[in-house]
């Protein structure tokens, strides 16, 4: 089980946030926050009002943590393989363009 309250922890030390703050943030209190911090497990609903709050995705977070054969409903590859696609398209025109550059030069 990955322990979301440690992560939630790690996050407000490496932005040097307090519990108070934190919990202002969601509209509870710094004890709130401890006690989320001290458990493995936060629900949903907190972890999103964090995420709004903060500007930050806990749950790529999570995601980062599960074993990569995992699937998941969205093509998590779908911005690189664009991304080749256009640098195959790329490298077929300077090959033409090389080639014609070769030509001229003969």
């Amino acid at each position: 089980m990955i322990d979301k309250g440690k992560m939630l922890s790690d996050f407000m030390i490496a932005r040097r946030l307090s519990k108070t703050e934190m919990g202002s943030f969601i509209g509870r209190s710094g004890l709130s926050v401890l006690h989320y911090t001290r458990n493995k497990g936060i629900q949903t609903e907190i972890l999103a009002a964090f995420c709004e709050a903060t500007k930050h995705n806990f749950f790529q977070d999570l995601a980062d943590e599960l074993p990569r054969d995992y699937t998941t409903t969205r093509d998590i590859y779908e911005e690189k393989n664009a991304l080749i696609a256009q640098l195959q398209e790329e490298v077929k025109v300077l090959k033409i363009q090389n080639e014609v550059l070769m030509r001229v030069k003969s």
